[in-house]
């Protein structure tokens, strides 16, 4: 009997013990499940919140209406970043586009709201407030462009003296080799300095102080809407590339030395600089079109890129040009003696620039080279055969020309005028219509 007691007094101990540790087991699933559908229903409500901010955000972003002042160049940038074009192709456009973009803060919102990134946005900062676009990350903004150029002329009066406007690759074949430019050439008729310049300019045009680029010379006679690498001359291909043959007496020096520039109040002057080049321009193409602008003053190509006013950008740097100082004719006009009846304007001009892209440069053992520009390629760009000239001869016939002539103003004769060829062709029909019955 007392053994069974004491087994019945054992076996309650172990069923109330067995009763406690099923009630804790019981407390903390119910504690677990209480927590998990707490979590989960937390959880929803901050998806549901967050979808409605998203919703509300995405509703004012794509809907908002734009500032009312909002730029047909601003709108096209949205239309690239709604298309989901990336920001280097969006870059470019704006690059091109040669327009300026002068944000508000109404502008930047809605930009921000249209998908267009920060880094584009901040692009478009940059050429709104006169800078260009740097050759590569971290550079600094170049000094401002030039003023726009007013567009060539097919047939400009002449005046007396100047008259300075309102302030203003192709497709690789084969494997062509670039074309080099040549050393620089011995100095004509004594060392190449200011006072050589000066000498052999002033019966041809004045020398003037111009702010930011000293003392400039600007030829005589020009009429408005002139321009350097375009009036009176045309391009000749040389064994040292292409070269600028002019029509001018004085054309030996100012298109082989030193740059021209467009100066707000003066129009274009002549900055001296004592490097010799067959021509001193740079190039863009785009399709059937080849264009040409002058280098600006200042710039120097060393050590593959660009050195300017104190900053360095890379070989395809554009100076911040718009359209308007550059002459875009087809390739197949290349090598006419007249510009003027195939120059691209208006809206042509400016469509063809936007989707041009720059000739590179680079640097060969101190040698100049201008990629795309070969015989070769010309040759297939052109449609014509190209034989190439010793560039010396084209270079002495020039400056024979500024010696003769100099002499014969030196004796009191009239001051030098402009050399032109015998027109034929097109060329006499649109002098005779100049000059009329």
């Amino acid at each position: 009997m007392g053994e069974t007691a004491l087994e019945s007094r054992c076996l309650c101990i172990l069923n109330e013990k067995a009763k406690g540790s099923l009630k804790r087991i019981q407390h903390m699933n119910t504690t677990k499940l209480s927590y998990s559908k707490t979590t989960v229903a937390f959880a929803v409500v901050c998806i549901t919140i967050a979808g409605a901010f998203w919703s509300a955000n995405n509703a004012f972003s794509s809907d908002a209406a734009p500032p009312a002042n909002l730029s047909p160049a601003l709108q096209e940038v949205v239309k690239l970043a709604q298309a989901h074009l990336g920001d280097d192709v969006i870059t470019a456009y704006i690059r091109n586009s040669g327009a300026s973009y002068a944000l508000s803060a109404d502008d930047i919102v809605y930009l921000k709201g249209q998908g267009v990134s920060q880094n584009v946005i901040s692009v478009l900062l940059q050429r709104g407030s006169g800078g260009t676009l740097g050759a590569a990350a971290g550079m600094a903004p170049p000094p401002p462009s030039q003023p726009e150029a007013p567009a060539p002329s097919a047939a400009p009066p002449a005046v007396s003296t100047p008259v300075p406007p309102p302030s203003a690759e192709p497709p690789e074949v084969g494997s062509a080799a670039p074309t080099t430019a040549p050393a620089p050439a011995p100095a004509p008729e004594g060392a190449v300095n200011f006072d050589y310049f000066q000498q052999q300019l002033s019966p041809y045009g004045s020398w003037i102080h111009v702010p930011g680029y000293g003392e400039c010379w600007q030829p005589y006679g020009i009429p408005y809407g002139w321009r350097p690498y375009y009036d009176n001359g045309y391009w000749v291909y040389t064994d040292a590339g292409l070269y600028w043959q002019s029509g001018y007496a004085w054309g030996a020096i100012p298109f082989h030395y030193g740059r021209w520039a467009y100066v707000g109040g003066y129009g274009w002057v002549w900055a001296p600089a004592y490097e010799y080049g067959p021509a001193w321009v740079f190039w863009r193409h785009s399709g059937d079109y080849v264009g040409w602008a002058p280098l600006p003053y200042g710039a120097v190509f060393v050590d593959g890129g660009w050195a300017w006013h104190d900053h360095r950008y890379a070989a395809d740097f554009d100076f911040g040009f718009g359209a308007s100082l550059f002459i875009f004719v087809g390739y197949g006009h290349l090598w006419e003696h007249d510009y003027r009846h195939y120059t691209l304007r208006g809206d042509e001009l400016h469509n063809v620039f936007r989707v041009s892209a720059i000739n590179r440069f680079h640097d060969d053992h101190g040698r100049f080279i201008h990629e795309g520009l070969d015989r070769e390629h010309l040759e297939h760009l052109t449609g014509r055969s190209i034989t190439a000239v010793r560039h010396e001869e084209v270079r002495d016939r020039e400056r024979e020309v500024l010696r003769t002539d100099r002499e014969r103003v030196t004796h009191g004769e009239s001051r030098g005028e402009p050399r032109r060829e015998e027109p034929t062709g097109r060329d006499r029909d649109h002098e005779h219509d100049k000059q009329g019955p």
